[in-house]
């Protein structure tokens, strides 16, 4: 693994080499690049030091180490913190490098890729980026090539983070080369499993399997159980991303049984994230759960804050697909909130994205679009700000060629991420309407009615304007239904409505009322506009018959007409409604087929 192993976006298969052509990064959204750190606690002076370090600088230096293993120490439970602490040891000796003392100079340049691995932890990439190619030309000018080669493979770590996969492989393998011209089995089985691990995030799980043996073994003869144990992980994601469960299983089982061994709580709790991944390959979610569980009492004993918010996404994501929505809801808002406090934005992220998922599926449609509005608007933060760092960065290091691809990475996925927010919208404006649509005739419905016409009565007041309505009814439409049937006779009603729709303005309303009953909104028409209207409109569907199948049916219509106009407004649109039906009531009242006026 390259910290800790789970990795849920991939690229594809892409077709083998030994060195994969430069390919566009792929989205951050869900990508936990901040977990993918490797978990090389290094010695980095696993050698005595050629020099001894003056009497005077002691206090100083022991100080540095101090406040270096302290950050270290808070590399996964809050980088925030970390970083304010490297910043104090950096100031502390600012005022004594013009001493020249070796000794403390590799120790800030130690301190300087911790701090490369504290601002990955934090999703600042192009600072991470600077860190390590700092170290490594801070440990060629004092001539130490072993610690080169370890910045320069988290060099090709933080482009892996990235996405840039290339660049990735590009300095892990001149990482590996080095090592391995220094004669360092150690170095080399880990940075092989890391390159292993790239192939593996590639989507080129096949190459690295064979590697990835290769490593076990030496890590096996050199006798290093938590180095082996990530390897082990490597090894079975990639058996796992090969579509062997089974075998996947096999070697994560033996880096669980790795860490419980030596205590290495947090590996405990991520390998047991993993093996829960994999009992969902196998289809058995019961025991993906259980291994869930485990992880985050691991991760609760310990406090280990990261792995807690990611057990809890997992499980959270996996309720959802089970559909036991009120539990989903509570662990992806708790690792929501553990990722709030610990600023870790990819988590933040991963979390609005879940809960937007969960409120999808389980019909609360404004609460899924509210989530993916607040994901897309921490995408934006985040990824503004990286840009922002990128691009002074491309400037020091006159890297135009990538200041063009990230451009346009930028845009790619903001434009994605900005289809998917106005999809939801889409979809919600789709729910509103058909809430307010008769699904028959596709008229507004009887709630809709009031709804518009209230707003349109109160307008009406306002402005001093008449507001007109019609209401119309199929007549004998019950002989219809009896003698053809009920299919014809819903047949009937969306043709009738179809052909009256187009006789209206725009700024006209039709509503079904109930049953074979309509109304006509019509502001701004005065009683005699009203009245034509209504006449060319019985006139056209008397003299239209309808042709269903081979029937051809005459159909007739009744209408009432009432209008609200200065100074005589009824005190509701309700009261208008009702003068209208009661005209209607006239009309059919009259021998049907005819159009009557609201006389009150």
């Amino acid at each position: 693994m390259i910290r800790h192993g789970k990795f849920v976006v991939y690229l594809g298969q892409l077709p083998p080499s030994t060195r994969p052509a430069l390919v566009d990064p792929p989205p951050i959204c869900l990508t936990l690049f901040s977990h993918l750190l490797p978990v090389r606690v290094f010695d980095f002076y696993p050698q005595p030091m050629e020099a001894e370090t003056p009497l005077s600088l002691q206090p100083l230096t022991t100080e540095i180490q101090r406040l270096h293993q302290q950050a270290l120490d808070l590399l996964d439970a809050d980088p925030a913190h970390g970083l304010k602490l490297l910043q104090q040891a950096f100031q502390l000796a600012e005022n004594h490098l013009q001493q020249d003392d070796e000794h403390l100079q590799a120790e800030l340049a130690a301190c300087t890729i911790t701090r490369g691995r504290l601002n990955l932890k934090n999703a600042a990439y192009t600072a991470a980026l600077t860190d390590f190619q700092t170290a490594m030309q801070q440990f060629e000018r004092l001539g130490k090539n072993r610690e080169k080669a370890l910045a320069r493979s988290y060099y090709g770590i933080a482009y892996a983070h990235m996405g840039e996969f290339a660049d990735a492989l590009e300095h892990l393998f001149q990482a590996l080369k080095e090592v391995q011209e220094l004669g360092d089995q150690l170095l080399t089985a880990e940075i092989t499993n890391d390159i292993c691990y790239t192939y593996v995030l590639l989507g080129q799980p096949e190459l690295a399997i064979p590697h990835l043996h290769q490593a076990v073994q030496t890590l096996r003869e050199l006798n290093e159980p938590m180095r082996l144990s990530w390897a082990l992980d490597s090894l079975a994601m990639a058996y796992l991303h090969t579509g062997q469960p089974r075998r996947a299983m096999e070697y994560e089982t033996e880096a669980i049984q790795i860490a419980e061994a030596i205590q290495t709580w947090q590996d405990q709790a991520v390998y047991l994230n993993n093996i829960g991944e994999i009992y969902l390959a196998m289809g058995d979610d019961s025991a993906a759960i259980s291994a869930y569980q485990r992880a985050l009492n691991v991760a609760r004993q310990y406090n280990l804050t990261a792995e807690i918010a990611i057990t809890l996404l997992n499980l959270g994501k996996l309720h959802t697909e089970r559909g036991h929505y009120e539990a989903a809801e509570k662990d992806l808002n708790e690792a929501l909130q553990l990722a709030q406090q610990t600023r870790r934005q990819q988590q933040v992220m991963e979390a609005y994205h879940a809960l937007a998922n969960l409120y999808e599926k389980s019909g609360k449609t404004a609460a899924a679009l509210e989530m993916y509005k607040k994901y897309h608007a921490v995408f934006q933060a985040v990824y503004d700000q990286e840009a922002d760092r990128r691009i002074k960065h491309l400037q020091v290091l006159h890297q135009l060629e990538t200041l063009r691809r990230e451009t346009e990475a930028f845009q790619k996925k903001a434009l994605e991420l900005q289809r998917k927010v106005e999809e939801q919208q889409r979809t919600q404006v789709k729910l509103e309407k058909l809430a307010r649509t008769d699904s028959l005739t596709q008229s507004l419905n009887r709630r809709a009615l009031f709804d518009t016409g209230q707003a349109a009565f109160q307008e009406a007041r306002k402005t001093g304007q008449p507001l007109t309505i019609i209401m119309f009814d199929l007549d004998n439409f019950k002989e219809i239904n009896d003698q053809y049937g009920h299919l014809v006779g819903d047949q009937v009603l969306t043709i009738l409505v179809e052909r009256i729709r187009h006789r209206l303005r725009s700024s006209d309303t039709l509503a079904r009322y109930g049953g074979e009953e309509f109304t006509i909104i019509m502001p701004g028409i005065s009683l005699e506009q009203g009245l034509r209207m209504a006449e060319r409109v019985r006139g056209a569907v008397a003299e239209s018959p309808i042709r269903i199948g081979g029937n051809r049916l005459n159909v007739t219509i009744s209408l009432g007409v009432a209008t609200a106009s200065p100074p005589h407004f009824p005190h509701t649109f309700k009261e208008l409604l009702r003068r209208a039906d009661q005209a209607l009531y006239a009309a059919k009242n009259s021998g049907r087929n005819c159009v009557k006026a609201f006389e009150g």
